[in-house]
């Protein structure tokens, strides 16, 4: 298993429970904040994680987001992406119904020590943001040469 993948296991949950503590807090979300008036409601974009040779992957679907709207820190071996969609609220625009999610939204992602925090590139295109996660060069496997005598 990839250092990033348990790393994201643990700090998201094992999988049944992650979806399990994800929809009650989506249901308390709905219940308690003020998404019934359609002015702001929770969202949770979705996200994928891939190992590949040298560097770990991260995408995540934020749709409808200019560049300035979104925010990705890395601070104590976590990484954070937190953005926000406002709602266009006008006196011309009653709406009838109104799936769109709104507002805020953060997430903490913890990154295992073999990634170099200096090395994290982002790209945001098409909707979608996407973050490489070089690994330290020393954490790579090194071939080691056999001298023959």
């Amino acid at each position: 298993m990839s250092g990033l993948h348990s790393t994201l296991s643990r700090s998201l949950g094992p999988g049944v429970l992650g979806v399990a503590s994800r929809e009650m807090d989506d249901l308390f979300d709905r219940l308690f904040t003020s998404g019934g008036n359609g002015r702001t409601k929770p969202w949770w974009p979705s996200m994928s994680v891939w190992e590949q040779d040298d560097h770990y992957h991260l995408e995540m679907d934020l749709p409808g987001l200019a560049n300035d709207d979104i925010d990705v820190t890395f601070e104590e071996g976590r990484l954070k992406i937190a953005a926000n969609r406002s709602r266009v609220e006008s006196e011309d625009r009653t709406y009838l119904h109104d799936e769109r999610n709104w507002g805020e939204f953060s997430r903490l992602i913890s990154i295992p020590d073999s990634v170099d925090p200096e090395s994290i590139e982002a790209n945001y295109e098409n909707g979608v943001l996407h973050l490489l996660l070089k690994k330290r060069p020393e954490v790579m496997p090194k071939k080691i040469t056999i001298n023959a005598k």
